[in-house]
């Protein structure tokens, strides 16, 4: 199933705005040699485009800017154009960007909706690209993430677990000991303990709060919950297979949290964090970028650091720690002049240099093997890669499965508004999955 480019000709031309920003990073000799190899006989400089929501982000904004700067600095023929795009608009804006034939070199995307990419015409593979022993070196859950059919479509960059938050200030205050929840009950039980708070000026603390939102994302980010409680969307035939009590036990967790007065309805994951920086939410789940993230929102900067602490998933109905794993991809544009030097762009952007900076400013680590060694350093290190060795892989790409994740993130705002109960939700999902996933 291809998707065609002419399909988004019709969409809004105030799409194609992007922030331009000119920025620079670093590289080894033989990445040098290829991308000047790259740049032709005249000897004429290269200029990558590269498509990104984290240059637009104060969090990653100053890390990115630092590699590319150290990039430049050693290929001094290729520059390095940022093209700012919001996270929730990026997809779209790029595939009306080659639906026009102005595509950027490289593309930052997300495993929700890289299905999308995988099935169109406008990226390209990237097993020769980036050869062998590099594809080799990929984590296989990772690796298997960003590959379709067989062929390796995009790169994963910036990988994370999902792990837990809990607001040390938050845990005092209701009397909790200083230490995360080791099982979802005891997670609920302290949670009830948290809601019944406010702030000193009188707003609501939330206990633990989930994303409901109908965004692909949190349809992605559910599948960790069904997981817990022993459930998939796939039967063991590989058929879909959604309407089963471990979906339904899934969908009444969601329901309980809103009816209990536990967590938000309808929340973005941009909403948690932020509740989550300003002291009116006890707990929630994300991946790495916890750190830089509180510190920008609560406006302590590394002050913040002592405001919180990070653990493990605590186990769920299947007695494990269970969590997603998901990773920024990056993918190169079928319609690249330079699809060498993207690549060798892309390997520095994942090798040691460049993550080392990417892990000093935003606690990244790598999706490389041979990198893994690196995070051992601080107890936020160590309970990232504990969790690391407790992931459960996403479904295998297909051209369906951002679809299929709104389905399931819209089944979740159906039952914590009260707008469908957990069977019959679990019902219509079943439904609109085997439709979306055919």
């Amino acid at each position: 199933m291809k998707m065609k480019k002419t399909a988004y000709l019709t969409l809004s031309a105030v799409l194609l705005v992007g922030a331009l920003t000119a920025c620079g990073s670093n590289s080894d000799k033989s990445q040098e040699a290829s991308a000047t190899a790259d740049a032709g006989k005249s000897g004429d400089p290269i200029k990558l485009t590269f498509a990104s929501w984290s240059i637009s982000e104060a969090a990653t904004k100053g890390a990115l800017e630092e590699m590319v700067k150290n990039y430049e600095a050693k290929n001094p023929n290729v520059k390095i154009e940022f093209v700012g795009i919001p996270f929730s608009d990026i997809k779209q804006q790029t595939f009306v960007m080659a639906s026009t034939g102005n595509a950027p070199d490289i593309i930052q995307t997300f495993p929700a909706w890289f299905g999308s990419y995988a099935a169109s015409d406008i990226i390209t593979p990237l097993d020769d690209l980036m050869g062998k022993a590099y594809v080799d070196d990929l984590m296989p859950s990772f690796k298997e993430d960003f590959s379709y059919n067989g062929k390796l479509m995009g790169v994963p960059w910036a990988p994370t677990p999902y792990i837990l938050y809990y607001n040390k200030e938050i845990f005092k205050k209701a009397g909790l000991p200083d230490k995360a929840p080791a099982t979802m009950d005891e997670l609920l039980k302290d949670a009830k303990l948290i809601s019944n708070l406010k702030t000193d000026s009188g707003q609501k603390i939330y206990g633990f709060g989930e994303p409901t939102d109908k965004l692909a994302i949190n349809g992605e980010i559910a599948m960790r919950n069904l997981y817990s409680f022993g459930g998939s969307i796939l039967g063991s035939d590989g058929k879909v297979n959604a309407n089963t009590p471990q979906m339904v036990s899934t969908l009444n967790y969601y329901k309980g949290l809103v009816k209990d007065g536990v967590g938000p309805s309808g929340a973005k994951l941009k909403d948690l964090r932020n509740l989550f920086s300003i002291g009116q939410l006890g707990m929630y789940v994300d991946g790495n970028y916890g750190k830089a993230v509180f510190r920008n929102l609560s406006g302590k900067g590394e002050a913040f650091d002592q405001v919180w602490g990070a653990a493990p998933i605590p186990a769920g109905a299947t007695g494990k720690s269970v969590s997603i794993g998901e990773a920024h991809g990056l993918v190169i544009s079928a319609d690249s002049k330079h699809k060498q030097a993207a690549a060798d762009f892309i390997k520095y952007l994942t090798d040691k240099d460049a993550i080392s900076i990417y892990h000093k400013q935003n606690d990244v680590i790598s999706a490389r093997k041979s990198l893994s060694s690196m995070f051992t350093e601080s107890e936020f290190d160590k309970v990232l890669m504990q969790q690391m060795n407790n992931i459960q892989p996403l479904p295998k790409n297909h051209p369906g499965m951002e679809q299929a994740y709104i389905d399931m993130a819209d089944a979740l705002l159906k039952v914590s508004t009260d707008t469908a109960t957990p069977e019959k939700a679990a019902e219509e999902l079943d439904a609109k999955l085997k439709t979306s996933l055919k």
